[in-house]
């Protein structure tokens, strides 16, 4: 198969790579790839190979509350199969979109992170196909579990995934909007409120001075219908060639966000409280060629919470995507490990935004954070290994089972995780 350009979500970093479907075995330097929404640089391996994991997505079965499917299967196609019948996966990200495999190797978080922990916690055993050709199943009480979960890839490829599901009794959300007119009420509402909700996130208005913002607590209805939602009802047609995301098009979307979401309880249907940006398809090009970056980072105390903040409201461009959410504990050598708050913001990719968001990195080490590896872009090498103290312990984890260095990527070339 001939060479592709292919690109993290953000589209800011691309590569020209062999791209190959998976076939049950690695024979050479790569790294697999099942929807491509990490954001920069973590699903394909320059000058190598990525192995496309969308051919195996087979449904195994469910027994109770486990479900177990091979790892290309997206969490849009697990809820589409199993909310009908009342249950739902127990961690989702802000997009369905993604593979179950994806899901495990980032150790996605979602919005009851500070209750119900991340992915990795309700799973119950993976299928891991190592270098040497051994497929292990591999349970939480083994090591290899955990380095593989937030590994992004690079202990082996992920090839089944047995899920514990949690019962639901309808598919509508119990919604309760506070708006912030600053930011200490932000912050108060996240955590006083929040402590009620197993669902609390909160956006924050980049434009506004003081920082005003609405925070959404929730919790799954206790009736209601059971119905599955279709996606992507909007697209985005094709790459501007310039940004639709500039300073008054921010204020615009912000100022409508603000509007729309009035104080108050409401009835939200699942797709519109943890998916609202899949209801645009290909939303990631209305940041034309150059793309965007998205900058996450996690701090353990609020007054790292609000230096970083303080330095967010001096960057060189406005964000009209920024959320804010309180993160529990979390397992692993390169765990986005809380507890602490992150923020998460959309930032276009200019040469100026990088130079500030490399300089404000440091700041979050300063700090005791971290940047989450799966949304990163800009992370220089010194900065990763400063940040994740069982580095070393997972490189040496890494070359006792791939003694060959056969898994990478441009993101562990890039920050020197691998040779």
């Amino acid at each position: 198969m001939p060479y592709q350009r292919l690109t993290g979500w953000g589209r800011s970093l691309s590569a020209e790579t062999e791209v190959l479907p998976y076939k049950g075995e690695i024979l050479s330097s790569g790294i697999a790839r099942g929807l491509g929404r990490s954001y920069g640089d973590a699903s394909f391996l320059r000058g190598g190979q990525t192995w496309l994991m969308r051919e195996r997505r087979r449904i195994i079965g469910q027994e109770g509350d486990l479900f177990v499917a091979e790892a290309g299967l997206s969490l849009y196609e697990v809820i589409q199969r199993v909310l009908p019948q009342g249950w739902f996966p127990p961690v989702v990200p802000g997009t369905q979109f993604v593979t179950l495999g994806g899901a495990f190797a980032s150790n996605i978080h979602g919005k009851n992170h500070h209750v119900d922990g991340s992915f990795a916690d309700h799973v119950a055993w993976i299928d891991l196909r190592l270098p040497s050709g051994e497929l292990r199943r591999l349970t939480p009480e083994d090591n290899l579990f955990w380095a593989t979960a937030g590994g992004m890839g690079l202990t082996g490829v992920i090839e089944t995934v047995a899920l514990r599901l949690q019962r639901i009794s309808s598919s509508y959300i119990a919604h309760t909007v506070r708006r912030a007119p600053e930011w200490d009420a932000l912050l108060h509402y996240s955590i006083t409120e929040g402590k009620n909700y197993p669902f609390v996130v909160a956006w924050i208005d980049h434009t506004h001075p003081r920082s005003r913002g609405i925070v959404h607590l929730g919790r799954f209805a206790e009736q209601g219908e059971l119905k599955a939602r279709k996606a992507e009802r909007l697209s985005v047609p094709f790459t501007p060639p310039f940004s639709l995301i500039n300073r008054l098009s921010v204020e615009l979307i912000a100022s409508y966000y603000w509007t729309k979401h009035r104080e108050g309880e409401r009835l939200t249907s699942y797709s519109e409280f943890f998916f609202p940006l899949d209801g645009i398809r290909h939303w990631n090009r209305a940041w034309g060629r150059r793309g965007f970056v998205q900058f996450q980072f996690v701090v353990g105390h609020e007054g790292g919470l609000e230096r970083l903040w303080g330095r967010l409201q001096k960057a060189p461009a406005r964000s009209f995507l920024t959320v804010l959410k309180w993160l529990g504990p979390q397992r692993g050598p390169l765990a986005f490990s809380g507890p602490g708050w992150t923020v998460a913001i959309d930032l276009p990719a200019t040469t100026e935004v990088k130079q500030f968001l490399i300089r404000l990195t440091d700041v979050v080490i300063e700090e005791g954070g971290r940047i989450y590896l799966t949304k990163d872009s800009l992370l220089l090498p010194e900065q990763a290994r400063a940040m994740y103290p069982e580095w070393e312990a997972f490189r040496q984890l890494k070359a006792q089972i791939d003694p060959e260095g056969r898994l990478r990527s441009d993101l562990s070339q890039r920050l020197r995780l691998t040779e």
